[in-house]
């Protein structure tokens, strides 16, 4: 098994990038599961789903969506990896790591347990749900009654197996090694070199300026550090990921945040034009035409978030998603009323969305 005896890493001050292969494989199981619950996606990752064997698929699928879907154990665990350096190596250091977790809730800022990664599932990315509630109950029964609040979810079939830690890990290990082994391991000889050099090129000096890295990484003129994740951190670590787009491609884990972005075209291997026309297709799959359809809706008159929900027919985990990105960028505006959270379109963002609402309607309509 290949492997580095050390993660290759470039640090200044709060600043550190991170050539992790377990990082990077974490990211690219995510995003196999998300294209689930997204719509228009061709090539990458569908290509992928294709060629596992279809437990493998199954046993991924319900990683990603349990407990009540995005991102699922999943996406938590992922994310939680950012602040454990001691798992980033290899397999044979993320499997100690993930076997290593307590049963029970652990500490949710910074070392959950499988319970944990459960609970962080259930309410971190819900943006409709009123957490205050749910903070104050214990954390089994906060988890039943959101389940029991939700149409789709079984909560039986899903506290059954919250109440079995040791099977949910060993399901949660067994989905990870095999995905390794079966459609990683062949790839570390090109995909380690290729994060190796990313990293190298970015020497920083000890004043960089976060939000300005964050920018150039993601080719956005507005980083998720100056809108959704905006905040004093103590520490920053970007990661390059050969498989993902700029879109929740980030997680904040107690004082550290976390960035994965495009690992660049020449280390990948690839041409720059394919590179983009992936990356384009990552990101339509990603939620551009999901946003784009709710932003039509948003555009004539205010609405709530389960009215998005049941006019789009997306799941309520996805729409969540959605409006909590369009609002920290400024695109939507939200009031809460009677525990409600209503959405309209933000007024200042109105010209400048038009044209593109009207182009896609227009596609939509051929």
């Amino acid at each position: 098994m290949p492997r580095l005896t050390q993660p290759s890493t470039i640090e200044s001050s709060a600043v550190q990038f991170v050539a992790s292969p377990m990082l990077d494989m974490m990211n690219a199981m995510y995003f196999t599961g998300h294209v689930t619950v997204s719509e228009g996606v061709e090539g990458w990752p569908l290509a992928l789903r294709r060629e596992m064997a279809k437990d493998l698929l199954i046993e991924l699928d319900f990683a990603f969506n349990y407990p009540a879907g995005d991102p699922g154990i999943l996406g938590t665990f992922c994310d939680n990896l950012f602040v454990h350096p001691e798992a980033w190596r290899d397999l044979d250091s993320l499997v100690p790591y993930l076997n290593g977790m307590p049963d029970g809730i652990g500490d949710l800022e910074k070392s959950p347990g499988i319970q944990g990664l459960v609970y962080q599932a259930m309410f971190r990315y819900q943006d409709e749900v009123d957490g205050t509630v749910y903070a104050r109950m214990p954390y089994r029964e906060a988890i039943e009654q959101r389940l029991r609040s939700l149409d789709d979810r079984d909560a039986g079939a899903i506290l059954y197996l919250y109440d079995r830690p040791a099977e949910l890990r060993e399901r949660l290990l067994t989905l990870i090694s095999r995905f390794y082994r079966e459609h990683y391991a062949e790839e570390m000889p090109r995909r380690l070199p290729a994060l190796d050099r990313s990293v190298a090129r970015h020497r920083l000096e000890p004043s960089s300026d976060a939000e300005a890295v964050a920018r150039r990484l993601t080719r956005r003129q507005k980083s998720c550090l100056e809108a959704g994740c905006a905040g004093p951190y103590e520490r920053h670590v970007f990661t390059p990921s050969m498989d993902m787009g700029v879109y929740n491609s980030c997680a904040i884990v107690g004082n550290v945040h976390g960035l994965f972005y495009p690992l660049e075209p020449e280390f990948a291997g690839t041409t720059g034009d394919a590179a983009e026309t992936r990356l384009a297709r990552l990101y339509k799959a990603l939620g551009d035409e999901q946003r784009l359809r709710i932003l039509r809706m948003l555009r004539d008159r205010e609405m709530y978030a389960q009215e998005v929900v049941d006019k789009t027919g997306l799941h309520q985990s996805v729409v969540s998603r959605h409006l909590s990105f369009m609002k920290a960028v400024g695109l939507v505006q939200a009031r809460k009323q009677n525990n409600m959270k209503f959405y309209s379109l933000n007024p200042e963002a109105g010209d400048m969305l038009a044209g593109t609402i009207t182009l896609f309607e227009s596609a939509v309509r051929g």
